[in-house]
């Protein structure tokens, strides 16, 4: 063993008889098991409120993600790239999704990263329309004056 070591074991009973003192020596494992109390709900209030948090984020991720989703595809139906349909597709399985008759009870937020998840996939399907090239015989909507 080194100096090290042993003075650290040495430190360790100071410590251990600090505590052993101030919480009493016939109440020292009470006062630990109410310390891994106290810390365990502390976790759990910390996940609560980071929880909550994440669900918000979610939540407005997936709406704002899911205008872009609009915005795109009524750019990509505008220039005949197809996009109409997707916009159908993409909207009813969102109101399916998250739509609630009375605010009483929100969608669950499993719902809300689905939402998420199908307004990214289809707002990356029509940016890769629209950057791509145009198919030859369609034009521009609006039109352009030549």
């Amino acid at each position: 063993m080194t100096r090290q070591t042993i003075l650290m074991i040495w430190i360790g009973g100071a410590v251990l008889a600090v505590a052993l003192y101030l919480t009493g020596p016939d109440r020292f494992l009470a006062a630990c098991l109410d310390l891994i109390d106290l810390a365990d709900a502390a976790f759990h209030t910390m996940l609560f409120a980071l929880g909550t948090q994440v669900a918000n984020v979610v939540r407005a991720a997936a709406i704002a993600v899911y205008v872009v989703f609009v915005v795109l595809a009524v750019m990509a139906a505008w220039r005949g790239l197809g996009g109409g349909w997707a916009l159908v597709v993409v909207t009813v399985a969102v109101l399916l999704l998250v739509w609630r008759p009375d605010t009483y009870y929100p969608a669950p937020i499993g719902r809300w990263f689905t939402v998420l998840v199908l307004a990214a996939v289809g707002a990356s399907v029509m940016t890769r329309r629209l950057l791509g090239p145009q198919p030859p015989g369609r034009g521009s909507w609006p039109p352009v004056p030549r």
